[in-house]
């Protein structure tokens, strides 16, 4: 399979690792906005421009959602184009042959992932395109469950709850800690019960704390000692959303 890797951020370099492992796969070109011409990474063309793009079975564009519709309106409308997006329609590639890869994960800079422990959103305009996406996924020993465009957004919307948001509110009692000279450290062992009690438990089962409890008296106290009118906010819509629920 020749494919052209077009991106090269977070996603992108992550794909990139992969990609370039892969025995079935041609990585014919990386496609870098920022790159040296005629450079070269194991072997691979890294191009800076479009307008230099080689024939591939598929375009993949692990690039922003915003720059989606325009990079693909610049590659052959009779090329197989893939964005990875959770939150991008399909119909924002115009080819026929367009397909979405999504892959359900959180990539950072300085983690690399397992990509055997990802499950990966696919959907093809046509039956032929999503089994070259299925075999793809296959190549990257992962798993896959075909979607449409809603079901993918929704996915996405879900995915930003339970890690960017959650994420946020990491950042959020690090800072509480750093504040009263205390180790995020401590933390982490609640952290990782509150996700393993999923294995056997509903998110709604596992609701613990002073709001699930009514326990005013707590919340009152919490509440006065958040000096952060944000994070209070915060504080107060979250207490207010469990009880109701």
């Amino acid at each position: 399979m020749k494919i052209t890797l077009i991106g090269g951020g977070k996603l992108g370099k992550q794909f990139y690792r992969r990609l370039a492992d892969i025995e079935e796969i041609e990585l014919v070109q990386w496609v870098v906005r920022t790159a040296a011409k005629n450079k070269t990474s194991d072997g691979v063309p890294v191009v800076n421009h479009l307008k230099e793009l080689k024939q591939s079975d598929l375009y993949l564009l692990a690039v922003s959602d915003q720059a989606i519709g325009s990079i693909a309106k610049a590659l052959p409308i009779k090329a197989f184009v893939a964005h990875c997006a959770g939150g991008v329609s399909l119909n924002v590639l115009k080819q026929k042959r367009a397909g979405a890869f999504y892959p359900l994960q959180s990539f950072s800079d300085g983690r690399v992932i397992d990509f055997s422990t990802v499950t990966f959103g696919l959907e093809a305009k046509q039956v032929k395109e999503l089994t070259l996406l299925q075999q793809l996924v296959n190549y990257f020993g992962a798993q896959y469950v075909t979607m449409d465009s809603k079901q993918r957004d929704q996915l996405h919307l879900a995915a930003v709850l339970v890690n960017n948001f959650t994420n946020h509110l990491f950042t959020e009692a690090a800072a509480l800690c750093e504040q009263n000279d205390l180790s995020f450290n401590l933390l982490k062992p609640l952290i990782q019960e509150t996700v393993n009690k999923l294995e056997t438990l509903s998110p709604k089962a596992a609701q613990t704390g002073p709001a699930v409890r009514y326990d005013q008296e707590t919340i009152t106290k919490h509440l006065k000692s958040i000096h952060n009118p944000k994070l209070k906010e915060i504080y107060q819509v979250l207490t207010s959303a469990i009880q109701q629920q």
